[in-house]
C-alpha cells in the first residue's frame, strides 16, 4: 500500500472523510480494523475496513452544504487523537454542526483500532462555539 508511506493512515484518514472520499478512507483502514464507537443513542461495534467506511459514508455522503469546520490529529504516545467538526444539512434545509473525537492505533497495514466518540447531529443555531480554557484553571490556580 504505497499509501501509507507518503503520508501517514491518520492523515489520510482526515483528508479522506473531510473530502468524502469512502473508498480512499477504506484504504487507509487495516483489512481487520476494528471500531468501537460511542453515539448519542448507545454504543456500537463495527469490524472491517468496509463495515467501518459504510458507516461513516452513511452519516456523511448524502448531506449537502458540507463544510469542514474544524481537523486535528495530535499524536498520543503510540496513538493518534483525531478530531473534525462539520456543518452540513441532511435534509436540503436545515444546517446542522456535527463534531466526533476518536482515538486511533495505526500500523503497517493502516488504522486497526478506532475509539470514536461522536456529538451526535445538532442544529447550527444551538451548536455551542468552542473557547479556549486557561491550563491553569486544569491545575487548580
Amino acid at each position: 500500500m504505497t499509501l501509507m508511506h507518503e503520508i501517514s493512515a491518520p492523515d489520510v484518514f482526515l483528508s479522506a472523510l473531510a473530502s468524502r472520499d469512502f473508498g480512499r478512507f477504506a484504504e487507509c483502514l487495516a483489512p481487520a480494523a476494528h471500531a468501537r464507537m460511542l453515539l448519542p443513542r448507545g454504543p456500537e461495534v463495527r469490524s472491517g475496513r468496509e463495515e467501518i467506511a459504510r458507516r461513516f459514508e452513511g452519516w456523511f455522503s448524502q448531506t449537502s452544504d458540507f463544510e469542514v469546520l474544524d481537523s486535528h490529529r495530535v499524536q498520543i504516545g503510540p496513538r493518534n487523537r483525531l478530531s473534525w467538526r462539520f456543518g452540513l444539512s441532511r435534509d436540503g434545509v436545515s444546517h446542522e454542526v456535527i463534531e466526533q473525537v476518536a482515538f486511533v492505533n495505526a500500523g503497517p497495514d493502516g488504522i486497526s483500532e478506532i475509539d470514536l466518540l461522536c456529538s451526535g447531529f445538532h442544529r447550527e443555531e444551538d451548536a455551542v462555539a468552542s473557547c479556549a480554557v486557561d491550563g491553569a484553571a486544569f491545575r487548580g490556580a
